[in-house]
């Protein structure tokens, strides 16, 4: 027999691949497993209804799947491989395949690799992550370990727990190139402590486990899943890379701004949200300044500009950068925001099946009334559909007062549980709700009609 599991190993095009595939060789994961001498055959279970078909011929070495993985071969042709060297003398047999055999065999092989393209893939590779995908799949096997026995000792132990256990571990993380979870894991120590504190504890380890199952089955997600969850955990695009990809030219509305302090006092954030007058897109400029510096850039939330934005690749992209833009003094022509409270909640939805890891989405809506009810600030809809408010800082307050009881357009950022109020858009004139120096109300959008 020609088939050893060296062999197998040799064909894998990662070990994320090959690990996967060790977990389907199981004869419990297979529907059925035959062979008629020449072609080896089988049907893998799926977590869903489906099962995967693949074939191989065990004499020229080709193999199919019906599976959409990108890699080739994929996860079930290598279990399948596994199963036939392991249990040589268990595979049924059988004179002649189903006819799904042969159909599948005339299919278009998935990717027959030659050597130069699998060098060139690997040199890719290696350019662009070096050794870092398999340090970081050593931190991720032992944060998902580490967050069950969280779960396991109870959320009432967390308490008790001093600042140096979550450092540690969050240092781990850093080491294994996990900067994302490291940071998500370092704010654990603040949470416990805050009102709502543990349900807070517990959203954050879920999202952190979903990452950690979603990396371990990277090679079968799309590529802009497989995007978004290595930025999540740490691995960010370069300009120069980002760049490269195609744009969206449009006029561009500086629509709200935020700034905050990083872990470190001496880093500051600032986040500025623009929305596309022809695309109706928003998009998320992410500035950050060290020390006493200022900003590269200065955006005056209510002036607009025109230029090409470049997204950075994900499930469900906001991040942008300027490839060029130049100043516009044309009135703003863009849309008015969502219509009402539940447009915009079926929206979000859309977006969090999209990327279950947003923190921060941008919510435009039209014709809203702030109210006070119950000791809490809303802002309710013509259907008297209402959003909370977020009770952090003044900005709430001076919706409040912009508004005068008056219905109008507001613009924040939505957290899943409450809207942080960043502009208000008056008579056409776009005013900042925060406290930013740099912030100036425009008037960019002057003569149009809300």
């Amino acid at each position: 027999m020609a088939w050893t599991h060296q062999k197998i190993t040799s064909l894998a095009p990662n070990s994320l691949v090959l690990e996967k595939a060790e977990s389907l060789s199981s004869p419990r994961r297979w529907a059925s497993i035959n062979s008629n001498g020449g072609l080896l055959w089988g049907e893998c279970k799926s977590s869903g209804e489906r099962n995967y078909r693949t074939v191989i011929s065990l004499g020229d070495d080709s193999f199919r799947c019906d599976c959409n993985s990108r890699y080739h071969p994929c996860r079930h042709i290598l279990a399948l491989l596994i199963c036939f060297v392991k249990r040589y003398d268990k595979i049924g047999l059988a004179e002649f395949p189903p006819a799904w055999v042969q159909q599948l065999l005339k299919e278009p092989s998935g990717a027959a690799i030659s050597a130069e393209e699998k060098a060139r893939r690997e040199a890719e590779r290696s350019h662009r992550f070096g050794q870092r995908l398999e340090l970081m799949e050593l931190g991720v096997r032992e944060m998902e370990e580490w967050l069950l026995d969280l779960i396991r000792h109870g959320l009432s132990a967390i308490e008790e727990q001093p600042p140096s256990f979550w450092d540690s571990f969050s240092a781990r993380m850093v080491d294994a190139k996990l900067g994302g979870a490291a940071r998500r894991i370092r704010n654990f120590k603040t949470l416990a402590g805050k009102e709502n504190g543990f349900e807070a504890l517990l959203e954050e380890m879920a999202a952190l486990y979903l990452l950690a199952q979603g990396f371990k089955q990277l090679e079968s997600l799309p590529e802009t899943m497989q995007e978004e969850i290595l930025s999540q955990l740490g691995v960010n695009r370069k300009k120069e890379a980002v760049l490269g990809q195609a744009g969206t030219p449009d006029t561009w509305l500086a629509i709200g701004q935020a700034e905050g302090e990083g872990e470190d006092d001496n880093l500051r954030y600032r986040r500025t949200w623009l929305l596309g007058e022809k695309s109706s897109r928003l998009a998320l400029l992410l500035d950050f300044s060290w020390g006493r510096q200022g900003y590269d850039t200065q955006w005056v939330v209510g002036s607009s500009v025109q230029g090409e934005l470049v997204f950075y690749p994900g499930a469900y992209p906001l991040r942008a950068i300027f490839r060029k833009h130049q100043p516009s003094s044309a009135p703003f022509k863009g849309k008015s925001g969502y219509a009402t409270i539940d447009d915009f909640a079926q929206a979000y939805a859309q977006a969090l099946a999209a990327n279950p890891w947003l923190q921060a989405f941008p919510c435009l809506l039209a014709e809203v009334l702030p109210v006070q009810e119950d000791g809490q600030l809303w802002l309710a809809d013509n259907a008297n559909k209402k959003i909370l408010l977020s009770s952090e800082g003044f900005a709430r307050w001076n919706l409040l007062a912009i508004s005068g009881g008056r219905p109008l357009t507001a613009f924040g950022e939505w957290d899943g549980k409450a809207l942080l109020p960043l502009s208000a858009i008056v008579e056409g004139r776009v005013a900042p709700l925060v406290n930013n120096p740099e912030a100036e109300a425009g008037n960019a959008m002057k003569g149009r009609k809300d």
